[in-house]
C-alpha cells in the first residue's frame, strides 16, 4: 500500500521480531520422544442428529460445514496442533500429503 508517508512509515513486522522475547524451547528426553501418539488428518466435519446417523448407508451424502479450499486442521491425540493443505501424494494409489501452513500455540487446557 503507497501512502503519502512513503519511506517514512517505520517497518512494524521487523520492530515486532525484535521486540519479541525468545522462547526457549527444552529438548524433550528421548524415552518421551518415542511415546506413540494418534494423529489425525480433518478436512471437515459435520454435527447430526443420532436418528440421521443411525440411517447412514454407502451412496449417503454428508454435508460437511467446511468450504472447499479450507485448511486441513492436525489433531495430535485429538488437540489440533496445526492447520495445513492437502496436496495428492500418488495419484494411483490415492494417496495425500499434508503442507503444514500453521502451527496452534500451547493450549491453555491441561
Amino acid at each position: 500500500m503507497t501512502t503519502e508517508f512513503g519511506d517514512k512509515l517505520p517497518d512494524l513486522a521487523q520492530q515486532e521480531a525484535q521486540t519479541r522475547p525468545a522462547v526457549a524451547v527444552t529438548p524433550l528426553p528421548g524415552a518421551v520422544m518415542r511415546i506413540p501418539v494418534s494423529v489425525q488428518v480433518v478436512i471437515g466435519s459435520a454435527r447430526l442428529p443420532l436418528s440421521q446417523v443411525a440411517t447412514l448407508a454407502p451412496g449417503t451424502t454428508l454435508t460437511l460445514e467446511e468450504r472447499l479450499g479450507a485448511a486441513a486442521r492436525m489433531l495430535v491425540n485429538g488437540r489440533e496442533v496445526a492447520r495445513g493443505d492437502l496436496f495428492v501424494i500418488d495419484e494411483d494409489e490415492g494417496r495425500l500429503g499434508i503442507t503444514i501452513t500453521a502451527v496452534s500455540g500451547p493450549s491453555a487446557d491441561p
